[in-house]
């Protein structure tokens, strides 16, 4: 059964940007062989991390429990779609205004980690998320499994709000390429982690905090693409992809990984993309730290 959410003219332009920004996300260093990236995100920490369809598109999700995934709760709204074109710098661009916003039918969802695929028996957006759209905040959802997983071990979650600084590490199966090379950028629906740091906290306040944790995309040598924190790239700096949405952000603490992070999309400045590719762009975390309490009592 759809809910019918009836947003108003600035949701609908919003949705219609996001929509763009995400798939113009960015990548990995062009410097570094990918099948680095690819092997971390092979380590056994990240089995966790596996994809979510929704019947038309999907994202990726992460496991909690034996029958629990988080997501983003941006990837559960369908729409119907109004075709516009945006002027900038003299050019043309073709983009997609979403008519008829409603959430995703449950039954149209399934999961697959680690080769085993199972449907979804409950959706449950933050409620928060559907009164923010314009600001994008508490994008996370929840995800009942119709039957438990196998031999998977859950992620552990954040509850500190000390993200700020950390040294972190993204997972998903999000579109790929160098960052120095847009035209290379495709789905190939791999599973690819990289390497970051928090540098900024963001977004509207829930509980007194800021939603959302941002990273930007360090070129090897150029400094001034730095946005934010450091310009000092790590080994394997990347930035999150369209597809990773629902991915995981995590971090070693007391030699112990833990969930920090729900991929919540990327900041993509065309200006930007038009001269250094996906350097200088930034991406956005839902922090897990906030939810744990709504998350349990579901």
């Amino acid at each position: 059964m759809k809910t019918e959410i009836k947003p108003s003219r600035t949701i609908i332009l919003t949705l219609s940007i996001l929509s763009f920004i995400t798939y113009f996300s960015g990548i990995i260093r062009h410097d570094i062989p990918e099948n680095k990236y690819l092997r971390l995100a092979k380590q056994k920490q990240f089995d966790c991390v596996g994809q979510i369809f929704t019947g038309t598109s999907g994202g990726s999700c992460i496991l909690i429990t034996d029958k629990f995934v988080l997501s983003a709760a941006h990837i559960f709204l369908d729409s119907d779609t109004k075709t516009d074109t945006l002027k900038m710098d003299g050019k043309s661009m073709i983009t997609f205004s979403p008519l008829n916003i409603r959430v995703t039918d449950v039954s149209k969802i399934y999961i697959l980690i680690k080769g085993q695929k199972v449907k979804a028996k409950k959706l449950t957006l933050h409620p928060a998320y559907l009164d923010s759209l314009t600001k994008g905040s508490c994008d996370i959802a929840l995800i009942e499994l119709e039957q438990p997983l196998k031999n998977i071990l859950p992620a552990k979650l954040n509850t500190a709000f000390d993200e700020l600084n950390s040294n972190v590490v993204g997972v998903g199966y999000g579109v790929s390429g160098p960052a120095d090379r847009p035209d290379l950028v495709a789905p190939h629906n791999k599973k690819i982690a990289g390497e970051n740091v928090v540098d900024s906290l963001s977004g509207a306040k829930y509980s007194g905090y800021e939603t959302l944790m941002l990273c930007d995309l360090d070129h090897p040598s150029k400094q001034e693409c730095n946005k934010m924190g450091s310009s000092q790239p790590k080994p394997l700096e990347y930035v999150c992809s369209g597809g990773d949405s629902g991915g995981g952000l995590f971090r070693q603490k007391n030699n112990t990984w833990e969930l920090i992070g729900v991929c919540s999309g990327s900041n993509v400045d065309i200006t930007i993309l038009m001269k250094t590719g996906y350097y200088g762009q930034t991406m956005r975390w839902t922090r897990v730290s906030l939810f744990t309490e709504w998350i349990n009592q579901q």
